[in-house]
């Protein structure tokens, strides 16, 4: 009979004390000696460590490192005098490393999309009153056009991508569960570190410069928004979000802003130039678009808007620019 009593500790380790569903999802990956290895790797150890800690020979610990890094289940950190393992260390790392997972079946994602119908709205439910700050941060569009404003580097997905040493893009984690089809899948851009790592994993393929810029144009023209990390400089990743299985938004309209930061800029429509076609309307994710104005012409919706921009490239009057609202000084250091 498995011991489900450690994949529950690997639960409550990521904050799922009380999930039925997570150890589950521990389980379908990893054997109980998969899971006292893991168990083992916090805070982060050599294999002899892990060895001595979890009780399990040092030869057969060399031989389980590889499948559990395979599996997104370990990190290595690798220092001059050693290289050190440990074990997933929360939820969106759990999510988005295992659900690449090479081999990893329908089964499998089945159990995240239960998660998620069931489980999640409460979680959900009960970060709403915490206050943390957004873990994402949209980036303005500006592959297709440069918004004639000051963007910033660590605003400008151009920059980013030319400043990165190494590129890599995977399959989207969300829409990798969700079966979401009408929209590119290959599009989570990885830089430098998170690079690395999925290139070593083999769950994604190296880009060049003019490949990710290429890349980044065909989202925007697909209408989907970029999302970095909320902070000053080069992070690790460029999410390029639909409006259905993007866990960015919270998979709520209520928690857009919880888990994701809007840009400094904030769209506005000249209504002399506004056509009244409602194409921004149609892509807009924010509900920030209505029909309201003087002969029906667009309005945004401060409140709503998120200023990703995925209005301005397909508006035919260049009715829609980009106002700057936000200060630099608003974005985390």
């Amino acid at each position: 009979m498995t011991d489900m009593s450690l994949y529950q500790q690997l639960a409550e380790d990521i904050g799922f004390e009380n999930s039925k569903l997570i150890p589950r999802i521990f389980a379908y990956l990893a054997d109980e000696e998969e899971a006292k290895f893991m168990l083992a790797a916090s805070p982060p150890a050599t294999l002899e460590e892990i060895s001595q800690k979890s009780g399990l020979p040092l030869d057969k610990v060399k031989s389980m490192v590889e499948p559990l890094f395979k599996k997104g289940l370990i990190f290595k950190s690798k220092k001059p005098n050693a290289t050190r393992y440990y074990k997933v260390r929360h939820y969106l790392q759990f999510h988005d490393a295992t659900v690449l997972a090479p081999g990893v079946g329908q089964e499998y994602l089945d159990l995240w999309k239960e998660f998620e119908a069931t489980e999640r709205p409460g979680y959900l439910a009960k970060l709403k009153n915490v206050d943390f700050p957004p873990l994402m941060r949209v980036v303005p569009v500006n592959v297709t056009l440069e918004p004639q404003n000051q963007v910033m580097a660590f605003e400008d997905v151009k920059k980013m991508v030319a400043e990165a040493v190494t590129i890599a893009v995977t399959n989207c984690s969300c829409r990798t569960i969700h079966g979401i089809t009408d929209v590119p899948l290959e599009v989570c851009m990885q830089l430098n570190r998170a690079a690395d790592y999925a290139l070593e994993r083999g769950t994604g393929r190296e880009l060049t410069f003019q490949e990710a810029i290429d890349m980044l144009k065909m989202c925007e023209e697909e209408g989907l928004v970029h999302c970095v990390e909320n902070k000053y400089g080069l992070g690790h990743v460029i999410c390029n979000c639909d409006s259905v299985a993007c866990g960015n938004w919270g998979h709520d309209g209520a928690y857009v802003k919880k888990f994701t930061a809007p840009s400094r800029f904030r769209a506005s429509v000249d209504p002399r130039l506004c056509t009244a076609c409602e194409t921004c309307a149609d892509r807009c994710f924010f509900d920030a678009v209505t029909m309201t104005g003087p002969d029906d012409t667009a309005v945004i919706d401060a409140d709503q808007c998120m200023g990703c921009g995925i209005c301005v490239p397909t508006c035919p009057g260049d009715a829609i620019t980009y106002e700057e609202v936000r200060p630099v000084e608003s974005i985390p250091k």
